[in-house]
C-alpha cells in the first residue's frame, strides 16, 4: 500500500482496527546526541510511504475506502507496477524472506534499489544457521563483502551484514 505525505504511519491504525495483518520496514541509523559525541540508534521508516498488507483486495477495499475519507487521501492506496499500472502482489515466500531480514536484525543492513543490484549474478542460497537460517536469497559480493541478497521484484533489494560461509548451502536449479 502506498500513502503519500507521511500517511502510511496513520494508515498503519486503520489496518491494526481491521486486524489486517501488515508489515511496515524499519532501518536502523547511529545518530549523533550532543555534543559530547555519543550516537544513538534510531529506527527510520525504511520507505516512509510503503506498508506491506497481508490481505486480499476485498477485505481491504472497505478499509481503505474508510481511511481516504478520514485522512483526506485523494490517490489510489495500492501500490501499483509503475509500467503497466497491475497492482503489485509480492510472493509470500519473498515476503517472508524480506521480513527475516529486516525485521530480525539490527546490524548493518543496506537497502538497494533494483538498478544497484543484478541478482542473476550471484548463487541462490539457503541460509541453514544463524540469526538468517532458513532465509532464501542470492549470495553476492557487495561492499567487499559476501552477502545474503533477498530482492522484492519491482520495488528493492536488501542484503544482509557479512554472512559466514559455513551457514551458505547453495541451491541446485535456484530450488
Amino acid at each position: 500500500l502506498y500513502a503519500s505525505n507521511g500517511k502510511a504511519v496513520k494508515l498503519r491504525h486503520y489496518l491494526e482496527e481491521a486486524s489486517i495483518k501488515y508489515f511496515f520496514p524499519f532501518y536502523y541509523k547511529d545518530v549523533k546526541t550532543g555534543d559530547a559525541g555519543n550516537c544513538e540508534q534510531i529506527a527510520l521508516p525504511l520507505i516512509g510511504n510503503l506498508i506491506f498488507a497481508y490481505s486480499s483486495k476485498e477485505i481491504l477495499d472497505p478499509v481503505l475506502k474508510e481511511a481516504k475519507r478520514k485522512l483526506a487521501i485523494s490517490s489510489d492506496l495500492y501500490y501499483r507496477d509503475f509500467g503497466d499500472k497491475r497492482m503489485i502482489t509480492i510472493p509470500e515466500n519473498q515476503m517472508r524472506n524480506f521480513i527475516a531480514i529486516a525485521e530480525n536484525s539490527r546490524k548493518n543492513i543496506i537497502y538497494l534499489s533494483n538498478k544497484d543490484v543484478s541478482c542473476r549474478k550471484g548463487t541462490r542460497v539457503k541460509i541453514t544457521g544463524g540469526e538468517f537460517a532458513g532465509v532464501e536469497g542470492v549470495f553476492m559480493r557487495i561492499k567487499g563483502n559476501k552477502r545474503l541478497v533477498v530482492n522484492i521484484p519491482q520495488l528493492f533489494s536488501v542484503a544482509t551484514e557479512y554472512i559466514p560461509t559455513c551457514y551458505v548451502q547453495t541451491m541446485e536449479n535456484g530450488k
